[in-house]
């Protein structure tokens, strides 16, 4: 490659290339920054990171390119973009040829630079139904991302993992018995600390998978036996514990250990 940045702590040291765009073999590089287009879905510029770039490449400039497709969106690489054309350094770019929007998608949800929200951002903005019905169900409900992936996926194995959702599979099950779990949960979450990973995947799965299983009744026995209530260190312990809760006086027990 060729190396037009010297190493240097003094910005003001970089040479610049005469012409706004030459190859170096199949990389080009340019200071013409209006000519890279933004990417319908991509995420949100973090002004953090294009600071924590600007003091980097003052520093040590490192020539790093970016990636476009042949309309010159930017398909990977705009905070480096934005730092560079904050410092006027030239900005080195190859060219994916036939990377649409799909492909482009499919690169950057999968990639870890990317966080689920980052993810859930992207395909909300490009109208992807079930996404957009996740991030109002988080809003409306106060529930993490995770939480509501879990509750709209309806518990069921496999159909909210990272791939799936990642890649814009993820699909809404049944939104109206979604939300009548979630009501639930919010009554529960008055009583124990349901923000817990194992208490609230043990109250979902009693929720979703045990029709004996009633809130009411559950949250009326809390009333007497509220001190036994203690967090497990797995689902199972949990589930004895609300059984043994849930069971209290009844003269008939209710099976609620529904994980062997």
């Amino acid at each position: 490659m060729l190396n037009l940045i010297p190493k240097t702590n003094q910005a003001a040291h970089v040479r610049i290339p005469s012409a706004p765009s030459n190859i170096a073999g199949q990389i080009f590089y340019t200071t013409d920054y209006g000519i890279f287009k933004e990417l319908l879905g991509n995420r949100d510029i973090d002004e953090n990171h294009v600071k924590h770039l600007i003091k980097s490449m003052k520093e040590e400039y490192l020539e790093i390119p970016i990636q476009v497709n042949q309309k010159m969106e930017v398909i990977d690489g705009q905070h480096r973009l934005a730092a560079c054309k904050e410092l006027g350094f030239p900005i080195y770019y190859t060219i994916v040829k036939g990377a649409g929007l799909e492909q482009t998608q499919r690169q950057n949800a999968l990639s870890k630079k990317w966080s689920m929200i980052d993810v859930l951002d992207s395909y909300c903005k490009r109208g992807f139904y079930d996404y957009i019905k996740i991030k109002s169900y988080m809003t409306d409900y106060g529930l993490t991302l995770h939480q509501s992936l879990m509750v709209l996926n309806l518990n069921q194995v496999g159909g909210a993992s990272n791939n799936i959702f990642r890649l814009g599979n993820f699909k809404v099950r049944d939104l109206n018995k979604s939300k009548a779990i979630v009501k639930d949960l919010n009554k529960l979450g008055k009583i124990v600390p349901i923000t817990d990973v194992i208490i609230f995947r043990s109250f979902l799965n009693l929720l979703t998978k045990c029709e004996e299983f009633e809130t009411d009744v559950f949250i009326n026995k809390m009333q007497y036996q509220s001190q036994r209530f203690k967090k497990q260190r797995d689902i199972k312990m949990q589930l004895e514990i609300i059984e043994d809760i849930y069971n209290y006086r009844n003269r008939s027990k209710v099976n609620l250990r529904i994980i062997k």
